[in-house]
């Protein structure tokens, strides 16, 4: 049995963390059974962040690392079938989504200063859901500083909310019109784009952040249905908090 230490789930999301939501799909679509850890100790986790998983007495850490395990010692390719042409561009969205979009999301929920207020609420409602407010607030306004630091270096973190906006924006439009009027993205079935794109996307329309961004994105239906598709087939049998 696998273990996935991971986040609560929250907004009607498996988890609020896309990387940690999207090892979970993965999970699911490969049908590997796994025991779900919602209470994290970032200190024994390989990485120093979440999602890491205990197989087989050893923790592993960093979704796709761990999804390139699976695929090396037991043959497990989602992908399987695709020419090296369809891998190529699979991977290209799905570094896109990951190395800068993700620092997208990172801007609406940690920088925008009303949404951070909202965000730290949930954020300590998971950490300590039963300490005081004097307790938990300075450990979560140390960790914004840190995501904000992390941000800067990255270079998302220089742009302004409006041209930030914009890059989201193209992100999610060219993830948009590559999907077109197709069910999945590259075959009948779905694969690991797939996967990766239904993380971000709920994790960008299903908070309750708003921002430019996200009505942007909620009017785009091809990829709001796809999120639905994929909630349907791979959590309709987990009740989901909101």
């Amino acid at each position: 049995m696998i273990t996935l230490y991971t986040t609560p789930s929250f907004w009607g999301l498996p988890s609020i963390s896309p990387a940690c939501m999207r090892l979970e799909t993965w999970l699911r679509m490969v049908k590997l059974p796994y025991k779900k850890v919602t209470k994290i100790n970032l200190v024994q986790s390989p990485k120093g962040k979440i999602p890491y998983i205990d197989y087989q007495g050893k923790l592993i850490g960093d979704s796709s690392l761990i999804m390139e395990m699976f695929k090396e010692k037991e043959g497990i390719d989602l992908d399987r079938g695709l020419t090296a042409k369809e891998r190529a561009i699979s991977l290209a969205f799905c570094r896109m989504l990951q190395e800068n979009t993700y620092w997208g999301i990172c801007h609406i929920r940690y920088k925008v200063e009303e949404n951070w207020q909202v965000y730290r609420e949930v954020l300590a409602s998971m950490i300590s859901p039963h300490a005081p407010t004097a307790e938990w607030k300075p450990q979560l306004e140390q960790l914004r500083e840190k995501i904000l630091t992390q941000m800067h270096c990255q270079g998302m973190g220089r742009h302004s909310n409006e041209e930030i906006y914009h890059i989201l924006r193209d992100d999610f439009q060219a993830l948009s019109d590559f999907l077109d009027d197709k069910p999945f993205f590259l075959r009948e079935r779905p694969m690991t784009l797939d996967v990766t794109s239904y993380t971000f996307i709920g994790n960008l329309i299903k908070p309750s952040l708003p921002h430019p961004i996200v009505d942007y994105v909620l009017q785009l239906d091809n990829l709001c249905q796809h999120y639905e598709q994929m909630r349907k087939i791979f959590f309709s049998d987990t009740e989901l908090n909101f």
